[in-house]
């Protein structure tokens, strides 16, 4: 078995959430501190829907395009929870999971809106499930 794609987002996630908050302001400190504590919290009940999944990998890999302004960073965690939590919800094996599934997928969006709004023109990918805009 290898580690669901959400459990190691959020993982990813909360490592991640680490790093916006060593970088943040003021403006976003509270918001930041939010979102780590929602994603440790959602890690954590992950863990228990797959209590026999191996542990995600540690930390969060960057690459070179990985922003370094950390509302931009956070835009990232939070599309990639999006993306995997809607992976999740297709391979879901019961009503349980489908709704934390769901649950996780929903709580990202929102969140990753809520991020776009603090930086005009960022980067806006369609929402998973959803046509790209023409």
């Amino acid at each position: 078995m290898t580690t669901p794609p959400g459990l190691a987002a959020e993982d990813a996630a909360v490592y991640g959430y680490g790093l916006v908050l060593a970088a943040a302001d003021g403006s976003i400190r509270a918001a930041a501190l939010r979102e780590l504590a929602a994603h440790r919290a959602r890690r954590d009940a992950a863990e228990e829907l797959w209590p026999g999944a191996p542990a995600a990998p540690v930390g969060y890999l960057t690459t070179p395009d990985t922003p370094t302004s950390p509302v931009l960073l956070a835009i990232r965690l939070e599309s990639d929870c999006c993306e995997a939590w809607r992976t999740e919800i297709g391979t879901a094996r019961s009503p349980e999971i489908r709704r934390f599934c769901l649950d996780a997928l929903t709580a990202a969006s929102i969140q990753l809106q809520r991020w776009r709004t603090l930086v005009p023109g960022a980067p806006f990918e369609a929402l998973p499930g959803f046509p790209p805009q023409a």
